[in-house]
Order: structure tokens, then C-alpha cells, then sequence
């Protein structure tokens, strides 16, 4: 077969797409699921929406792993959310709207990517798993890309982040090389995790590797070249972002959803309950708490900065115990949640080792 560009190939595919496009009385196929108090399946959703790193964190689901247990759900459903360009996140970091031309926000924590993973894939791999992608960019994506049980939102991309590659810049070509495959090992876990090509996910994270696909059947087969039949990424700075509908044609999801019985049906479920809903609802509840945290946290930061301007002359003692107290209550909360220690330091520089010394 001719090698494809992955431009000619979505065209292809949204042309398909548009041919069989369902009317609305067919469109319903997912209505035959139901929902009930305790018959069915047992299903127990887990909410991944907002900020990886911080609203999506691997000490939270981790402290709730023994709880998840106890639930027995029949299967665990992901729903991913996870477009920071896209939400308000950047307004309370102070960033420039200028820079909502930026594909993502989100924040590229290998190792707490690996940890989230492993807390599914490992305590937990025992409950059957699935992801439902409604939006990704960056640490997201290859993320959610962790899981081989994959659906996508109809309007969904599998946008990739530019992971910093200042290796670059080493002269010594064994060193950059060694520096270059440490840096990406996470994606060669991730990826056995799911049982996908190691190939797929790197090429997520990594600017300067290709990648193309081969099929074997239905499956496509990826690696780090321009020789398969499908050219998704060029290499060299060019990275990849795929829609619903190309990650399905190429057999990275398995297919595009409209809703949670979408996800529900396709997994051969009609009937089903929740459980857990408290660790579900504790979850959604999460990113508001740290987000109040956070904002109380500047208050203590510039509170202790007045202090520390108004210890002058005979008020230095009172002033300065004053600072003291705020810096004292300020790393108390950092050392409580990590996601307001990340967003504190992101935004005005400042660790708990930098309070500590004050």
C-alpha cells in the first residue's frame, strides 16, 4: 500500500464520517441502557478532569485505593478531561490570555504520571478498566494513552505536549543520547502497561522522534520511522494530534462515544449501578478545595511580605513574629497538599525548603 500523510488520510475519514452520518432517530442506540439501585453491573466512576498534577494526582487516587476495593466495582470507568488551554486554570496562575495559543497547560511530571498509572495497573488491576477520553493535551494524553480499554468523545483530540528537549544542546553525542532515552523512559512503562508499541506514546512526548503505522489485520503496528504506511509524525519538532476519529480508524481507541451509556453499551453493558459515589464525589470535589487552598496560600504569602515591610525601628520584633507566624502557617498547608506546593512554586518560585529558611 502507498504511504499516506496523516492530512490526506483525515480527509479520508471526515469524508467517511459525513457519508454515514446517522439520522436522529437512529442515533439512540445508547438509550437501552439503564441505570438501577443495586442490579447490573457495578460500575464506579473515576473523574480525571482539569489540571494534570495537580487536580489529577496520583496521592489522591493512591489514599483512596482501599476504599476503591471495598467499593468491588464490577468496572472501574476514567472519564479524562484535561485541556488546560481550554479553562480558566491559566487566569488563577496570572498567565497571559495571549497564550491560550499554547496547545496545552498542562504541566509534564513523569513521575507522577507513572505513579497515577501504577495505582490503576498494579493495587487495582484485579477490577476491569476502562477510559472514556472526552479532551486531552500533553501529560494527558500519554496518560490516557496508559490504557489499552479506550473510547473517545466524538469532538475529542489526542493532543501531544513539547517536552522540553534542551538535551539537544549536549555536544557529546553519547551523553545526549543517555540523557535523551532516561528522560523517556516513563513512556516505554506506560505504554507496557496498556500493551501498545512503545513507539505511540513516545512520539507524544518527544519532538524529534517519527512515527508511522503498519497494519497487521485490524491492529497497526507503530514505530519510530517514516517507513509504515501511515506518516502521523515527521519528526523533527513536528508532533502529533489526533482526533476521535483517526485514533479510531488507526485502532488506538476503540471507538467514538457521545455519553457514559455510549461507553457503558459498547463495553456490553445494558443494566448497571454506581458505586462508590462518595470517592466519586470527593474527587470532583477536589479541585475546588485546593483551588480555595491555593488562593489562601498567596494570601499568606503576601501578608508575610507586608510584615517583613513594615518591620522598621521599634515594631521590627512585632512585625517580624508576625511574618514569622504566616510563613509557619504557609508551610503547613504546602506540606498538606502538593497541589497547592506545585502551583506555588510554579507561579511566584517559592519551596517549602525556601519558607523554611525565611
Amino acid at each position: 500500500m502507498r504511504k499516506l500523510s496523516v492530512f490526506i488520510y483525515l480527509s479520508l475519514c471526515m469524508l467517511a464520517t459525513s457519508a454515514i452520518a446517522l439520522t436522529p432517530q437512529e442515533n439512540v442506540w445508547s438509550d437501552s441502557v439503564i441505570e438501577t439501585e443495586d442490579d447490573g453491573i457495578a460500575v464506579l466512576i473515576i473523574p480525571m478532569h482539569g489540571q494534570m498534577h495537580t487536580d489529577i494526582q496520583h496521592e489522591l487516587y493512591q489514599s483512596m485505593v482501599d476504599r476503591i476495593k471495598d467499593a468491588d466495582p464490577d468496572l472501574i470507568l476514567i472519564e479524562l478531561l484535561s485541556r488546560d488551554f481550554k479553562n480558566e486554570f491559566h487566569t488563577l496562575m496570572g498567565w497571559d490570555r495571549s497564550h491560550g495559543r499554547r496547545l496545552n497547560f498542562n504541566s509534564y511530571d513523569a513521575e507522577d504520571m507513572v505513579k497515577i498509572a501504577e495505582v490503576f495497573h498494579l493495587p487495582l488491576a484485579e477490577f476491569p478498566q476502562v477510559v472514556w477520553v472526552e479532551d486531552s493535551a500533553g501529560s494527558s494524553t500519554v496518560l490516557a494513552l496508559s490504557w489499552a480499554n479506550l473510547y473517545m468523545s466524538d469532538d475529542a483530540y489526542l493532543h501531544s505536549t513539547y517536552l522540553s528537549s534542551d538535551f539537544n544542546n549536549i555536544n557529546a553525542e553519547d551523553t545526549r543520547g543517555k540523557i535523551r532515552e532516561f528522560r523517556m523512559i516513563h513512556t516505554k512503562t506506560l505504554a507496557e502497561f496498556a500493551g501498545r508499541d512503545h513507539a505511540l506514546l513516545r512520539a507524544f512526548a518527544d519532538p524529534d522522534v517519527p512515527l508511522s503505522g503498519s497494519w497487521e489485520g485490524k491492529d497497526v503496528v507503530w514505530a519510530d520511522n517514516t517507513d509504515g504506511e501511515l506518516i502521523l509524525d515527521k519528526g523533527v519538532d513536528y508532533m502529533p494530534h489526533l482526533s476521535a476519529t483517526i485514533a479510531a480508524e488507526v485502532s488506538i481507541s476503540k471507538g467514538n462515544v457521545t455519553s457514559r451509556n455510549d461507553v457503558l453499551l459498547s463495553e456490553g453493558i445494558r443494566v448497571y449501578h454506581l458505586v462508590g459515589e462518595d470517592i466519586t464525589e470527593e474527587l470532583n470535589a477536589h479541585p475546588v478545595k485546593w483551588r480555595k487552598d491555593f488562593l489562601r496560600a498567596e494570601k499568606m504569602l503576601r501578608d508575610g511580605e507586608q510584615y517583613g515591610g513594615w518591620a522598621r525601628g521599634d515594631d521590627t520584633a512585632k512585625y517580624l513574629r508576625k511574618q514569622l507566624a504566616e510563613y509557619n502557617k504557609l508551610v503547613k498547608l504546602l506540606e498538606k497538599s502538593s497541589a497547592v506546593a506545585k502551583s506555588i512554586g510554579r507561579k511566584h518560585r517559592i519551596r517549602i525548603k525556601t519558607l523554611e529558611q525565611w
